[in-house]
């Protein structure tokens, strides 16, 4: 029975010494952060990831490994690692399995590291290791991509052992770490690349049509346009990597400038001044000009401030944290003083600022998101969104790309034709006026030959018949020369026909008789002189028009008569002038059978604006002119 005892207390010590041992292998196995990649499984480092913040940047990589094996790292709960400010060397680590072998992709998503160390350690040795960072020239990552990418070929032999340090001066540091298949990051990296691509080619076309519009019309709003899209190009360029990747590749010391910082200055001025010259604002209309030049002018000083002082390293613990600061501030200012100057304008109820509200209130809208992803990693907390803040700074650049590009050429299209109408309806008014002045340049010298005919020409002729009538009265003149006679016969011809010249030119004190009696007077100075049966009717109440148009309008009648006596072969003629209530009418009609002839008719009535109108028939021809009074 003791014996027995003895074995059962023996076996239970046994059990509990077993179960201590699993337990602290078990332990241990998870204190390595192992992490099987299966082949087709998605891969994910959530959980994985430890991490080690060596504050005196001086332990170099063998202390590093010690430091691991005591346990020393922490486990991040998830793939993100966000320090806040910090200047310290930040040590990852992660230990990957396999049980195939198989090619994966290290990515760290953030291209915007200064100092960036990767190990790969096989059996406690260094199998490869990669010193790069963006203060060193980009051939240095060893993989052309504007992130961090560290290719790895995985054996079922031994665990793989990765070790990252990433370090920025005395700036936020936060990055993510992800794992991929080769074949998932080639076929994203290809989407991504193309995504850039169509946006590369977009807003170079965009930006070559706001280029030929400027040169062809003068109008400086497509060139701060232009100013504004290369601003928020050169932010995304700097905040993407691409700028580093395709443009600086070789000058890593312009990082040192802090491009996504200094970018966003650039963009409030160009953004101020677009606002300004998209609404109009002037110091004439707003009492909130002034003060946007004043904050435009402070924002290119203090960036070239900042430039100096950054060049020099003056404050090389404060800076990042101070420009960033000051950023935000002037972001803050910049949109006050956006929504003051649309504000006093908003109540007029403008088209174009109501449009230009509409689309900063979008932009507004992404600026939030972004001003609140920046701050979660400034405090080091998690961000609030799982997403790059580049990403919502190209959704409102294709926004602005788009939607500001359309408002410009429809609100200054609209206002190109605007003004074209303006010219055009002022060279017509010009023409107008020209053609008043030729009018009453040719009024005045018909006037002036109607005197000269009627006083000089027709006094000579009276004389010549009055000598000849004074030789005819002899009876011996007149039976030796009958040919006197028939010769004062036609110069009674030739004096009347010259009072009807005269008449027709201008009739005689026609200012005072007006249209209406004047046009009496010639029909019935007419019809003394032909067989052609003339029945004038005036209707309606006689409205004095201006002395240019009545000219005008007499001339009108008179080729209208002139027709008739010479081209018509009529025996009766119907001439009515009719006052409408909003126009004058001229009717015309004859019996003659033969079509009119007339003389420049058609643009003397469109002189005046009025509309002609003839009908010829077997029976006869209808003329119909009527004149707006207007």
């Amino acid at each position: 029975m003791q014996y027995f005892c003895q074995n059962q207390f023996f076996l239970l010590k046994a059990r509990i010494y077993i179960f201590l041992l699993l337990w602290l292998k078990l332990g241990i196995a998870y204190s390595q952060q192992k992490y099987w990649v299966q082949p087709t499984a998605t891969l994910s480092l959530n959980g994985v990831i430890e991490t080690y913040a060596d504050t005196t940047c001086t332990l170099g990589f063998s202390e590093i490994v010690a430091l691991q094996k005591k346990k020393q790292f922490k486990t991040l709960p998830q793939n993100l690692l966000n320090s806040g400010y910090s200047a310290a060397h930040h040590w990852l680590h992660f230990r990957l399995h396999t049980a195939t072998s198989q090619k994966v992709i290290i990515e760290i998503d953030n291209p915007r590291i200064n100092q960036l160390w990767f190990f790969e350690v096989q059996h406690d040795s260094l199998v490869r290791q990669v010193i790069t960072g963006d203060l060193l020239p980009f051939q240095s990552r060893g993989f052309p991509n504007h992130n961090w990418i560290f290719p790895l070929t995985l054996t079922p032999k031994a665990p793989t052992d990765i070790f990252v340090m990433a370090a920025k001066r005395h700036e936020v540091l936060g990055l993510r770490v992800k794992l991929w298949h080769e074949n998932d990051f080639e076929h994203r990296d290809r989407s991504n690349y193309l995504f850039w691509g169509i946006l590369a080619g977009v807003t170079l076309l965009i930006l070559i049509i706001n280029l030929v519009a400027w040169i062809a019309t003068k109008q400086n709003i497509y060139f701060w346009f232009i100013c504004l899209i290369l601003a928020i190009i050169f932010h995304i360029l700097g905040q993407s990597g691409l700028g580093f990747q395709y443009f600086w590749t070789q000058f890593p010391s312009f990082n040192w400038l802090d491009p996504q910082l200094i970018s966003g200055w650039f963009i409030m001025m160009a953004q101020i001044h677009f606002m300004q010259k998209f609404i109009g604002q002037n110091v004439n209309n707003s009492r909130i000009f002034r003060l946007a030049q004043f904050f435009k002018a402070a924002m290119f000083i203090y960036v070239m401030l900042n430039i100096v002082l950054r060049i020099y390293d003056v404050f090389p613990i404060n800076h990042f944290r101070w420009t960033f600061n000051s950023l935000l501030i002037s972001l803050i200012i910049s949109v006050l003083v956006s929504f003051l100057s649309i504000f006093e304008r908003i109540r007029q109820r403008e088209k174009v600022v109501i449009f230009y509200t509409f689309t900063l209130c979008i932009q507004l809208i992404g600026y939030l998101f972004v001003f609140l992803i920046n701050l979660a990693f400034v405090e080091g907390d998690k961000p609030l969104f799982d997403i790059d803040s580049y990403y919502i700074i190209v959704v409102n650049f294709l926004f602005d790309l788009i939607f500001l590009s359309s408002g410009i050429l429809f609100f200054w299209f609209r206002n190109y034709q605007i003004q074209n109408q303006t010219l055009l309806t002022a060279l017509h008014e010009n023409e107008q006026a020209q053609s008043q002045k030729i009018i009453e340049a040719l009024e005045i010298e018909r006037n002036r030959i109607a005197e000269d005919l009627y006083d000089d020409v027709g006094a000579m002729l009276s004389t010549a018949i009055g000598y000849l009538s004074s030789v005819v009265r002899k009876a011996e003149i007149k039976e030796r020369f009958p040919i006197l006679v028939e010769t004062r016969k036609l110069l009674d011809r030739a004096v009347e026909n010259l009072r009807t010249v005269s008449h027709n030119l201008m009739p005689k004190n026609f200012a005072q008789l007006g249209l209406s009696k004047s046009l009496a007077e010639t029909i019935d100075k007419v019809t003394a002189t032909t067989d052609i049966d003339f029945q004038y009717i005036v209707v309606g109440q006689e409205r004095r028009l201006n002395a240019a148009t009545e000219v005008q309008i007499f001339r009108i009648a008179a080729e209208l008569i002139n027709d008739i006596l010479r081209n018509s072969g009529a025996t009766q003629v119907t001439f009515q002038l009719i006052y409408d209530t909003e126009s004058l009418k001229i009717i015309s009609e004859d019996n003659g059978p033969l079509p009119p002839v007339y003389n420049n008719l058609t643009s003397k009535v469109a002189f005046i604006n009025g509309q002609l109108d003839v009908d010829v028939s077997p029976e006869g021809v209808t003329a119909i002119v009527e004149i707006p009074y207007q």
